[in-house]
């Protein structure tokens, strides 16, 4: 028989091509899931995986297993949710995915209201990029997720509710660090610090750029913000980011923050949940609370 919490391992790093980000969404250790995942190979007599040099891929074998895993993972889901309702619990549970950038800089706030309004509720949540999250609202591992844009599914609906200004983060030693505000076209050339492929910050700073037919130097990929902010503090490159996720940096004088000068940006954000599926009483109040204003450098 075929062992869930292995399948879910697999799916982790199938969906994250990484066994170290796999780990991580999984609060596991790098060698418990490879481990776990050579296991399920050997039982299975297939290697699910090519292990490369730049990372994981699947084999046609993975190919074939991952949509059946992921079948098997949302309905132990349902499963799940089922038994809570017939206890009543479900309606005061919320399944909540988050994306990165959020989970760091929104969402603690975002859960410090909530729990002051509805301290009987509980929350339940998970992280990872855009793709990965829709997919999870989809199959229904998740109710509600907290997401970047750009967002177009007919099974969806999605409702922005908070935007931050895109701006271009230097380094305090960078040549542009006495100015306040840049021209886009003068990234044109400089290396840049993107995320990668699937986060929706990336699919945004790639559609601006495209559009301006401006291409990078050199650009170097990174799994998360904090790392980019990172790289960009010791003069790696620059970086078009959120201005939310910057504002301690930049108070700090770790950072410079410049504004596009030409064509001002903002990076909306948004809440999606299924268009078919009905809305516990939890995730009613927590979209109720996104009604809300949320502090400096947002609206709605």
């Amino acid at each position: 028989m075929l062992d869930l919490q292995k399948l879910r391992m697999f799916v982790a790093a199938a969906q994250s091509r990484n066994f170290t980000r796999a780990a991580e969404q999984l609060d596991l250790t790098q060698p418990t899931v490879s481990q776990q995942i050579q296991t399920l190979e050997r039982e299975l007599g297939v290697s699910l995986f090519e292990r490369l040099s730049r990372g994981i891929e699947l084999t046609a074998a993975g190919r074939a297993l991952l949509p059946h895993a992921e079948q098997m993972i949302a309905l132990e889901r349902i499963a799940e949710q089922a038994v809570r309702a017939a206890a009543g619990q479900s309606e005061r549970t919320l399944l909540l995915g988050v994306g990165n950038t959020l989970a760091t800089y929104a969402l603690p706030d975002l859960l410090q209201r909530f729990n002051w309004e509805h301290p009987e509720f509980v929350v339940h949540i998970g992280t990872g990029n855009t793709e990965q999250l829709l997919a999870q609202v989809i199959s229904g591992e998740f109710e509600l997720a907290l997401v970047g844009s750009p967002i177009s599914h007919n099974q969806l609906i999605v409702r922005p509710f908070l935007s931050t200004e895109l701006v271009v983060i230097v380094s305090p030693d960078d040549p542009w660090a006495r100015l306040k505000q840049i021209n886009l076209e003068a990234l044109h050339g400089r290396r840049m610090l993107l995320r990668e492929e699937g986060s929706a910050l990336q699919a945004s700073v790639s559609e601006l750029l495209t559009k301006q037919q401006i291409r990078p130097k050199q650009p170097i990929v990174l799994g998360n913000l904090e790392a980019i902010k990172r790289s960009v503090e010791v003069g790696l490159g620059i970086a078009l980011v959120p201005a939310m996720a910057v504002r301690r940096e930049v108070a700090a004088g770790r950072l410079r923050q410049l504004h596009l000068a030409n064509m001002p940006t903002r990076r909306v954000y948004n809440v999606v949940h299924h268009r078919d599926r009905h809305i516990t009483n939890a995730a009613q109040l927590f979209l109720d609370l996104l009604r809300k204003p949320l502090g400096p450098d947002t609206n709605e």
